[in-house]
């Protein structure tokens, strides 16, 4: 029983085998045919021109030796192993000497290109016999060492030329992969550059704006406990607060989309905006004192937003975490470097301790995206200092 399956297996792997092999040469390319006919066609014709008669035995011979050649990518090996049995038969059996060089060379070159640098090495030792036995079979006069040598260095010639291009096509494709990972990897980096510059738009905009209308709001609510009806003010700040930092997260977020050729709703801030901005801070109590100095009038607008930016950081902090209720900004150009200072004369408060948490990280990846740099800490007489250097490229 275990012999009748172990021959029924034989047979199915057989089948399988032999439907394999008929798929591929169904799907051999059309170079690959090509070639398999140029070699029968070589084969029938070499004895024909030098006066040899032909048999149907002969045809059918060099028929199974040239067509396993449209097979020759899938199978190197073994179709240089039936190529090889084939090539002896037919010098055996008529004598296609020139065209028989020419099929093993087309064999053993596909040998090199299609495998391994060792294998190639170990089917070059084994072409020295073969050669010699290929120039008894073809030789009237028995072994030639002229013959041989001749008829083996061909072989090995078209050995390496096959190996010499599966070693340029190994480089071209790890070339190829190697700018692929760059392409990818600077993909990447510019979309890490775009969340992150996305996320310094969002945190300046939501926080200041958060911010300035959590201090008016609790001046309301003490106005309204003291002095009823005398808050009208402060909501109307709220108000005007609140529509600004919509319009501003409308504008942000409107750089998501797709089309690229929409306007945002509103330009993005710049250094001409400080006053508006300082404007807005003296309804929450803090009064900001602005020096700006030596301005341009074609600064960089990238420059320009992330001054503005760091300035509206700045100003946030001191609402937030300081006690402070007079501040000075300071803009001043340079030579081609824009310096911003923002300083305030007030106390950390104990709840909030002057720590670096996003906001002053983000005003240093503000700089740093520009080149230039940004520091803050607390100055001698017990204040805050944000200061600020940006190169412009002018």
């Amino acid at each position: 029983m275990d012999t009748v399956d172990s021959v029924s297996s034989a047979v199915a792997a057989s089948l399988r085998q032999a439907r394999q092999v008929a798929v591929a040469f169904r799907a051999a390319p059309e170079v690959d045919a090509g070639l398999a006919l140029a070699a029968l066609v070589s084969l029938l014709l070499n004895p024909v021109l030098e006066g040899t008669d032909l048999s149907f035995w002969s045809a059918l011979l060099a028929a199974g030796t040239s067509l396993p050649l449209m097979l020759r990518r899938r199978y190197p090996v073994g179709v240089l192993t039936v190529v090889t049995a084939g090539v002896l038969g037919c010098l055996a059996a008529f004598k296609p000497d020139q065209a028989a060089v020419g099929v093993m060379m087309v064999a053993v070159y596909t040998v090199g290109e299609q495998g391994r640098r060792t294998r190639s090495l170990l089917i070059g030792a084994a072409m020295a016999p073969l050669a010699a036995i290929a120039v008894v079979i073809a030789s009237r006069n028995g072994f030639q060492f002229t013959a041989t040598v001749a008829y083996l260095a061909l072989v090995l010639v078209a050995l390496a030329a096959g190996d010499a291009r599966r070693g340029r096509l190994a480089l071209a494709r790890a070339a190829a992969e190697e700018a692929e990972r760059e392409r990818e990897a600077a993909a990447q980096h510019q979309f890490d550059e775009r969340r992150l510059r996305l996320a310094h738009e969002l945190h300046d905009t939501v926080a200041h704006a958060l911010v300035a209308i959590n201090v008016r709001a609790a001046a309301a609510a003490h106005l309204q406990r003291n002095a009823p009806g005398e808050n009208l003010t402060a909501l109307e700040e709220i108000k005007r607060t609140s529509a600004d930092a919509l319009a501003d997260l409308r504008s942000t977020l409107r750089t998501l989309r797709s089309a690229s050729d929409e306007a945002p709703l509103r330009p993005a801030q710049s250094l001409a905006d400080l006053p508006n901005l300082v404007e807005g801070l003296a309804g929450a109590g803090v009064a900001v004192e602005l020096r700006i100095a030596a301005m341009p009038e074609t600064l960089p607008a990238a420059i320009g937003h992330a001054g503005y930016r760091i300035i509206q950081e700045a100003l946030t902090n001191v609402l937030r975490h300081s006690s402070a209720r007079q501040a000075v900004v300071s803009v001043c150009l340079a030579g081609d470097t824009l310096t911003i200072e923002v300083t305030n004369d007030g106390q950390a408060r104990a709840r909030h301790p002057a720590i670096a948490g996003h906001g002053l990280r983000g005003m240093a990846e503000r700089a740093a995206a520009l080149g230039g740099r940004c520091e803050a800490g607390v100055t001698p007489d017990g204040g805050w200092r944000v200061w600020a250097s940006l190169p412009t490229g002018t």
